[in-house]
């Protein structure tokens, strides 16, 4: 009798050790709904006078219904487009990197050229009540780099509110007062996910009809889609007649940090930190 006592408590020891020590795996959230969860609201200005200009809707990179992108400037006279914004999703041990990214077929700045690719990358930290903590938002759009601490970004609920201005796609966070934009035109587009049919007309209050969030794996896929009429004209480069060639995430890089690849240390490097690898728990990229 004794000796059965004792293995039975040894047994109860070993099972309460293992559940104080190694507690079972917590299921992963999906990435898209960490991406819905998280998504921007976006401040857009118009001065056309009714519908934002064609050039100035972010929506797929095949919105032609074809994979030949040396033609996306011309089919913008021709197709309908809806409002799509991509996004990616890292884990580290310690916080969730979001990306959203817009594609619009023209830019139409300074110097016009087929295609622009912008992108927005928010770090949020994990929280023992799993709400989360916007840390950092990190821009990238015409070549140039922002960064704001997170609690500078106004939110609605968790979605960031966003400025894009027409042209040049250029991204900025909303003031607390709202007043990132000049005064007229202003449209406010909800948070994804929403369904969002080929915009047509301006929802009672000024708002377009939200947009919808779409894997940026859909384009990671064809990554090795290189050549005249395809995809890519080079890596990470969308395929042009023009000399400007747009990159697309999983080739920009900041003092060598890639943005897909290394978001973690690139949320050290702009708070000032030393930068250490970092404990990635899953990366498609």
């Amino acid at each position: 009798m004794k000796s059965r006592y004792i293995t039975k408590s040894k047994v109860f020891l070993l099972l309460l050790y293992s559940f104080l020590f190694f507690p079972l795996p917590v299921a992963a959230v999906p990435a898209a709904d960490i991406a819905s969860r998280w998504s921007p609201v976006i401040c857009q200005t118009d001065n056309s006078n009714g519908l934002t200009a064609q050039q100035d809707i972010f929506t797929l990179v095949n919105y032609d219904r074809d994979w030949r992108l040396n033609n996306n400037w011309y089919n913008l006279l021709f197709y309908p487009l809806e409002r799509v914004m991509y996004y990616s999703v890292v884990e580290s041990d310690t916080h969730y990197f979001i990306g959203y990214y817009q594609y619009y077929p023209r830019y139409t700045g300074r110097a016009e050229h087929e295609h622009d690719l912008t992108g927005v990358l928010l770090a949020v930290a994990k929280t023992p009540d799993q709400t989360g903590r916007l840390d950092m938002l990190l821009t990238h759009s015409n070549k140039k780099w922002r960064q704001w601490p997170g609690a500078q970004v106004r939110l609605e609920g968790r979605h960031p509110v966003l400025n894009i201005r027409p042209g040049c796609h250029e991204i900025t966070v909303a003031g607390r007062s709202r007043q990132g934009l000049p005064a007229a035109g202003i449209y406010e587009i909800p948070a994804g996910d929403k369904p969002a049919g080929p915009i047509s007309k301006v929802l009672p209050g000024g708002a377009h009809g939200g947009y919808r969030l779409v894997p940026l794996t859909q384009l990671w896929e064809r990554r090795q889609d290189i050549g005249q009429g395809r995809v890519f004209a080079r890596w990470g480069a969308f395929d042009s007649y023009n000399e400007v060639k747009v990159t697309v995430p999983w080739v920009w890089e900041y003092r060598r940090l890639n943005w897909l690849a290394k978001p973690g240390e690139l949320l050290q490097y702009f708070q000032g930190r030393p930068v250490r690898a970092c404990n990635y728990l899953s990366n498609p990229y």
